[in-house]
C-alpha cells in the first residue's frame, strides 16, 4: 500500500495551519435542484449549520458560469463564517478559479475527470485542502501520492445527485471498505445514497484494521429536508455513536505494510473488535474475577457464567411486568405459522408482516426483527429494508436468515442487499449457507430444504463471518457454534427429529430473536438502575461495549447469553419432545415440541444445557 501516513481525521500536510483539524464527520454537500419546493438556499443552508452538525460545507454548482459561481461562493462563505456553533469549513466542487478568489481557508474537491489532482495542487499550493473522489482502491492511493488532504468514497448506494451510475459503480460497504483499506490513514468521507438509514451500516462496512472513515457526505439527506436542522442532527447521532465504537477505535487508520499487499481480505478483520463479549462476560462475575479465555478452568468457568445468564434471562423474560416482547418476523410463507406459535409458547408476541408500508411502525413498537429470505418476494424485500433501517436506529436486534442463500445467484444478491443496508445482530446458517456466504467451494447447497452440509473446520468458518459481518454467528449442525468472532460456545443439545420436519430452522431464529430481545431488556433495566440516570457515565461506558453496544442497547454479553438461550430453549425442548411416550414420529413430535418449549424453565435450562466454550 503506499497511502501517505497521516492523521484520519484531520487533513495532511498539504493543508495550512487555518485548515487544520478538520472534522469532517457530516460533510454536507449542497444542490439548488433538490431544496423543497419555494426554499431558499441561504437560508436552508444557515439552518443546516445551526445546532452545529454539519462539520463541513461543499459547494457544488455544476451549471453556473465563473462569475456566478463565485457570487454564490462569497454569499455561501459568509454564511459559513457566520455560523452559530464557529466558523464550518468551505470547500469548492471543480472550479479552481472560483477557490483561488477565495481566501486560502476555503479549499478544492475535483472528481476523476476533472483537473489531475497533482496539477491541482502545484496550482493551490500547500495551504489549502484538496480533496478527491474515489471509486476504487488504486484511485484512493493516486489521490494519496498527488497531495490530497482527503478522498470521498463512492457512490456506496445509488443515489439521484448524479444520473447514469452504473451497478458496476455502486461500492456497498464491502468496496467501500477495499477503498478505505488503500487510503489507510487517510482521511475519507462515504458517499452516495448515504442518509439516516443507511449512515450507520455504511460506516461500520467500511471500517477495517487498516483504514476508516472520517465520516459521511450527504446531499439529499439534508438539502431536501425542510427541517435540515434535524436532518443534520441524525446523521451527526449516527457517527458519534460509530465513532464510540470498538471497531472504530481499534483500527490502526495506517498505511498497511508490504505483507499486506496480498492479505487476503476477510484476515483485514481479524484484529477488529467486534461484539467484544468477552469482556463484558468477565465483569459479571460476582468476585470481579477475570477468568483466562486460554486456561481450560478459565473457559469453564466463563461456560458456567453464560450458562446462569442464559437462565436468568429467562426467569426475568416469563414474568417480565413489560409483558411479551413483539418480534416482527419476515419468513416464509410455509414456516410462518409455526414460527408464530413457537413464539407464543416462548411468552414473546409475533407479527408476520411483510409490508414496506407499516414495517417502520411495527418496528417502532417491536423489540426484535427476524429476516428470512426462505420465500423471499418483492414486498418482503421492500419491507425487510424499512423494517432493518428502523431496527437499526432505534438499537433492536437483528436476526438474518440467509435459507439456502447458495441455491442460486437471487438468493446471493437478496442477502447482499440485506448486509448493505442493515446491520446485523446475528446471523444464523446452516453449513451450506455459511459457505456460500463466505464463498467456499467446499459445500454447495441445492435448495432451501436441502442437507445443510459440514465444513472441516466450522467452529473457524463461523468466526470467520462475524468477524467479517461484525455480528453475532449461529452455525447451525449436528452440534451448533455460537460466535462473536473470538468467544466461540459449541452446543451439543438437540434431538435428531427436529431435521424431520420443515420450519424448525426458521422457527429457531425467530427464538433467537426473541432471546436476545429479553437480554436486551434485561440488560436495560439493570444498567438504569445501577447508574441512576447518570447519562454521562452511561455514554463512556457505551464506548467499551463493541458492536453490541453500537448498534443494539445492550450488553453484548446479554445479546449473545439471549441468543444462547434461544438456541437451547428449543434444542433442549426437542430432546424432552421426542422423550415423550405419545411422540411416535413427525407428526406428534411438532405439538409436543410446542409443549415443551411453553414449559421450559431456568432450571431446566441449567440442569440439561451441553455447552463448552472452544479455545
Amino acid at each position: 500500500m503506499s497511502a501517505v501516513p497521516r492523521s484520519n481525521d484531520g487533513p495532511g500536510p498539504g493543508a495550512g495551519p487555518a485548515m487544520k483539524n478538520i472534522d469532517y464527520s457530516v460533510y454536507l454537500v449542497t444542490s439548488r435542484d433538490l431544496l423543497p419546493p419555494g426554499t431558499d438556499f441561504l437560508q436552508h443552508l444557515r439552518l443546516s449549520l445551526s445546532n452545529g452538525d454539519v462539520t463541513v460545507v461543499q459547494l457544488r454548482e455544476k451549471s453556473l458560469d465563473t462569475g456566478e459561481f463565485l457570487a454564490l461562493a462569497r454569499d455561501v462563505l459568509a454564511v459559513c463564517d457566520a455560523a452559530p456553533r464557529g466558523r464550518v469549513p468551505l470547500i469548492i466542487n471543480d472550479n479552481l478559479a472560483v477557490a483561488l478568489a477565495l481566501p486560502k481557508r476555503v479549499g478544492l474537491h475535483l472528481g476523476q475527470t476533472d483537473m489531475a489532482p497533482a496539477v491541482a495542487r502545484e496550482i493551490l499550493g500547500p495551504d489549502r485542502v484538496l480533496g478527491i473522489s474515489t471509486n476504487t482502491p488504486g484511485q484512493a492511493e493516486a489521490a494519496a501520492k498527488a497531495g490530497a488532504d482527503y478522498i470521498g468514497i463512492g457512490p456506496v448506494y445509488g443515489t439521484q445527485s448524479k444520473a447514469g451510475i452504473s451497478a458496476e459503480q455502486i461500492l456497498g460497504p464491502r468496496g467501500a471498505n477495499a477503498v478505505a483499506r488503500a487510503a489507510g490513514a487517510l482521511p475519507s468521507v462515504l458517499i452516495g445514497g448515504i442518509n439516516k438509514s443507511t449512515a450507520l451500516r455504511a460506516l461500520v462496512g467500511a471500517t477495517n484494521k487498516y483504514g476508516r472513515p472520517a465520516g459521511i457526505a450527504v446531499i439529499s439527506a439534508i438539502v431536501s429536508r425542510p427541517d435540515a436542522d434535524e436532518a443534520a442532527a441524525e446523521l451527526a447521532r449516527a457517527v458519534r455513536k460509530y465513532k464510540r465504537s470498538a471497531s472504530y477505535r481499534t483500527s490502526r487508520a495506517e498505511v498497511a505494510p508490504a505483507s499486506a499487499e496480498h492479505e487476503d481480505l476477510d484476515s483485514v478483520y481479524t484484529e477488529l473488535d467486534a461484539f467484544n463479549v468477552l469482556p463484558s462476560l468477565q465483569a459479571a462475575a460476582e468476585d470481579g474475577q477475570a477468568f483466562s479465555y486460554e486456561a481450560p478452568e478459565g473457559r469453564h468457568a466463563l461456560t458456567e457464567l453464560l450458562k446462569a445468564r442464559a437462565a436468568q434471562i429467562l426467569k426475568s423474560h416469563r414474568k417480565n411486568p413489560s409483558g411479551p416482547p413483539l418480534v416482527q418476523t419476515i419468513t416464509s410463507h410455509v414456516s410462518s405459522t409455526y414460527s408464530a406459535n413457537i413464539l407464543l409458547c416462548f411468552s414473546a408476541s409475533p407479527i408476520m408482516s411483510h409490508q414496506p408500508e407499516e414495517a417502520e411502525a411495527i418496528m417502532t413498537v417491536g423489540e426484535a426483527l427476524v429476516l428470512n429470505i426462505g420465500t423471499v418476494h418483492a414486498e418482503a424485500r421492500a419491507g425487510m429494508k424499512v423494517a432493518g433501517a428502523t431496527a437499526n436506529k432505534l438499537g433492536k436486534p437483528v436476526v438474518l436468515d440467509p435459507v439456502g442463500v447458495g441455491a442460486s445467484a437471487f438468493r446471493k444478491n437478496s442477502v447482499e442487499d440485506i448486509l448493505n443496508h442493515t446491520q446485523i445482530t446475528l446471523i444464523k446458517a446452516n453449513a451450506a449457507e455459511l459457505a456460500a456466504m463466505l464463498s467456499l467451494t467446499s459445500v454447495q447447497t441445492r435448495g432451501v430444504d436441502a442437507g445443510p452440509g459440514t465444513l472441516t473446520d466450522p467452529a473457524s468458518h463461523a468466526r470467520a463471518l462475524a468477524k467479517r459481518e461484525k455480528c453475532l454467528v449461529l452455525l447451525t449442525g449436528k452440534t451448533d457454534y455460537l460466535t462473536d468472532g473470538e468467544l466461540c460456545v459449541g452446543c451439543g443439545n438437540g434431538d435428531a427429529m427436529l431435521g424431520t420436519v420443515t420450519g424448525t430452522g426458521c422457527a429457531l431464529g425467530a427464538l433467537v430473536a426473541a432471546g436476545m430481545a429479553a437480554g436486551a431488556r434485561l440488560s436495560r433495566e439493570e444498567e438504569q438502575a445501577a447508574r441512576a440516570g447518570d447519562e454521562v457515565k452511561h455514554e463512556e461506558e457505551g464506548s467499551k461495549g463493541g458492536m453490541g453496544r453500537l448498534v443494539v442497547d445492550a450488553k453484548a454479553s446479554d445479546l449473545f447469553a439471549g441468543a444462547l438461550l434461544g438456541l437451547l430453549t428449543e434444542t433442549i425442548a426437542s430432546e424432552l419432545a421426542a422423550a415423550r411416550p405419545e411422540v411416535r414420529g413427525p407428526g406428534t413430535f411438532l405439538p409436543a415440541l410446542l409443549d415443551e418449549i411453553s414449559l421450559m424453565d431456568a432450571e431446566t435450562i441449567l440442569k440439561r444445557a451441553k455447552i463448552d466454550i472452544l479455545p
